[in-house]
């Protein structure tokens, strides 16, 4: 990808640099990126459809809406389903994307000890594909998959087999209307409490929910140290980013009731589960020579920036424990 853009000539590059900047940082000084004339002159150009193309995925980093949103597309035109939307955890090389997050949630499951015959809830469902996983491959009782966005609920519907006893609503992890006390014996929550803005009334949830003695694992994306920045306030606010640090962790946790009896810093293995990325994705599933660079393109970007955040600024961590 990077070698094709070396031939194009210096203003494309300089428009896809701008492009790139106005779309991922979104500064109030910088122009809307509909109305950015550098955007309106790339469009102009027939020779920047790869442009385009990447600048479509580019822009999806303006919000959490359309960052899932257009992952989940993502996901269904590369590999023609729909795929987990956590992380990467390495086990063995040459392993698939589907395969590192499938090793996450096998991971945390199994270190948990594991869900055959329990009731199940997935706080942060996402597309529905980690509780249908869980279903089909843990034999639990029965599993609950709740999440905020409309969209991500529609595609767990559509997905859901028939003939599993999974159920999905659309919930607020911070009130968890749906779901009833004293009635979950597994709580899962990956990669999701980092969007809430109040995690400490989504641990009161995590205890009212669990029955006495009930599980949570929560695997979340923490501040190393207090003070994390962003590439801008406004970013954050519509990413819907609120990174706690493992201090913050365990004193909500002791507060609201609920034990912690395993922590474990993931950030080396998942950091180790993105080598060989470019490899996820090939001239085949891209269907044409434009979408791949595109999706190579954006694989780049967003692969780079996850690692460079856990290398930096966040790690990885898993906390186990149970209700008191």
């Amino acid at each position: 990808a990077l070698q094709f853009l070396q031939k194009e000539s210096a203003l494309i590059r300089f428009i896809e640099l701008q492009i790139a900047l106005c779309c991922s940082i979104n500064s109030p000084k910088i122009p809307n990126c509909q109305n950015n004339p550098l955007l309106l002159a790339a469009k102009a150009s027939n020779k920047n459809k790869i442009l385009m193309s990447t600048l479509h995925l580019i822009t999806t980093s303006q919000s959490k809406f359309k960052y899932y949103a257009s992952m989940n597309e993502t996901f269904r035109q590369i590999f023609g389903k729909n795929l987990m939307l956590h992380y990467p955890f390495h086990k063995k090389d040459n392993e698939t994307l589907e395969q590192r997050q499938i090793n996450l949630t096998d991971h945390v499951i199994e270190k948990a000890g594991g869900i055959g015959g329990k009731n199940v809830l997935e706080v942060g469902c996402g597309s529905g594909s980690q509780s249908i996983y869980m279903s089909t491959n843990y034999q639990p009782a029965s599993v609950i998959g709740i999440d905020l966005l409309d969209d991500n609920i529609d595609i767990a519907h559509k997905q859901n087999p028939a003939d599993k006893p999974v159920e999905f609503h659309v919930d607020d992890a911070q009130e968890l209307n749906n779901v009833k006390s004293d009635s979950i014996d597994f709580l899962i929550c990956i990669e999701s409490a980092l969007h809430y803005p109040n995690k400490d009334r989504f641990l009161e949830q995590v205890k009212r929910v669990l029955k006495p003695g009930g599980k949570f694992v929560i695997a979340d994306i923490i501040n190393k140290k207090a003070g994390h920045t962003y590439p801008s306030a406004r970013w954050k606010d519509k990413m819907s980013y609120f990174h706690w640090n493992i201090d913050e962790y365990k004193t909500s946790l002791q507060k609201n009731g609920l034990k912690l009896e395993i922590e474990e810093d993931m950030t080396k293995q998942v950091i180790r589960g993105y080598n060989g990325y470019l490899k996820w994705i090939t001239l085949k599933n891209a269907r044409n020579f434009i979408r791949y660079i595109a999706f190579q393109i954006f694989a780049v970007i967003h692969c780079e920036i996850n690692m460079d955040n856990l290398r930096r600024k966040e790690n990885y961590y898993l906390f186990i424990g149970s209700r008191e």
